[in-house]
């Protein structure tokens, strides 16, 4: 088994690279656009946005891969229905999965070494710890390591969007930014007065490495009854809409909580495409809306974004 020692944090960002290493560039050299997507807490349903936010993406007729940089729990294939093979990459070279709608998916079960899944993700202590009891049958390697592999040898091809789903916590999005060039983030919360405050920690940690804030996506703001047509509050709320004006950061979706998301996420199937018609699916199709255009907007002016009422719409 492998493990993955965390590295601590600089601190300051450098999108050139951790500790003076180059950011990846052949792996994301045909990527228009690496977008991450983050929570500042786990719980948050980040990954089931993550692909169904790229599946609307691609129906919209976008080239999109995800990358699952959740490196202790990935669970992004599954979510698809695939599993990686136990061989895909020739020498370095690592091919990602091809999944539906044409998603181009990596994940860490698809870094060569040798040892088969399950791979571990420690931090420096831990990992210590575990080699110390198992001696030689562990090794230990670099969790920033591992994914600035993962992000430099995955053989993405053309995309016109990657969706870098990160493991839950602030130092998440802070390490990634110090690894690849971004051009965005996206950041997942719920209505929780915990979730919300967390959510300003986010905003300031992306600021601080200079990447870009597309926006908010709050999930789970409360259940959505087709028969009395409302949405009818599942937690209590923190004030999302003041932080997000005090921040001059948009918010860009606020999902109902559909019990038929978790369930196609269990069966491996896109939920917009089982629940097409369904509030939350068309919910998803306008988040992929927005999304386009706040990274034509960050493109065209980079570091401009804003609360500006064009996602009403």
């Amino acid at each position: 088994m492998r493990i993955f020692r965390e590295r601590r944090a600089d601190a300051e960002c450098d999108s050139r690279g951790a500790r003076g290493t180059a950011a990846p560039g052949a792996g994301l050299s045909g990527v228009r656009a690496a977008v991450a997507i983050a929570s500042a807490k786990g719980g948050v349903g980040k990954s089931a946005v993550t692909v169904n936010l790229a599946a609307a993406l691609a129906l919209a007729g976008q080239k999109v891969g995800i990358l699952d940089a959740d490196l202790n729990s990935p669970n992004v294939l599954a979510m698809l229905g695939l599993q990686a093979p136990r061989r895909v990459f020739a020498g370095e070279a690592i091919e990602p999965i091809a999944g539906p709608l044409g998603l181009r998916i990596a994940a860490s079960g698809l870094l060569p070494g040798g040892e088969p899944p399950p791979i571990s993700f420690l931090d420096g202590d831990a990992a210590h710890e575990a080699v110390s009891r198992n001696g030689s049958a562990l090794a230990e390697l670099d969790y920033d390591d591992a994914l600035r592999r993962l992000l430099g040898l995955t053989n993405f091809g053309a995309l016109d969007v990657l969706l870098i789903d990160l493991a839950p916590g602030l130092e998440q999005l802070f390490r990634l930014a110090r690894i690849a060039p971004l051009a965005g983030a996206i950041i997942v919360t719920q209505p929780s007065d915990f979730a919300v405050r967390a959510t300003r920690g986010a905003i300031e940690i992306a600021r601080l490495c200079s990447v870009p804030v597309l926006g908010l996506v709050e999930n789970m703001v409360g259940f959505s009854c087709e028969g009395c047509h409302s949405v009818r509050p599942l937690l209590p709320h923190g004030d999302l809409a003041a932080v997000a004006a005090a921040d001059g950061v948009a918010t860009l979706a606020r999902l109902p909580f559909d019990s038929r998301l978790a369930e196609s996420c269990d069966r491996g199937v896109i939920f917009i495409r089982a629940y097409p018609e369904s509030p939350l699916a068309k919910n998803f199709h306008e988040l992929a809306r927005l999304v386009a255009l706040r990274l034509k907007a960050a493109a065209a002016e980079p570091h401009q974004l804003s609360s500006a009422p064009e996602e009403a719409g």
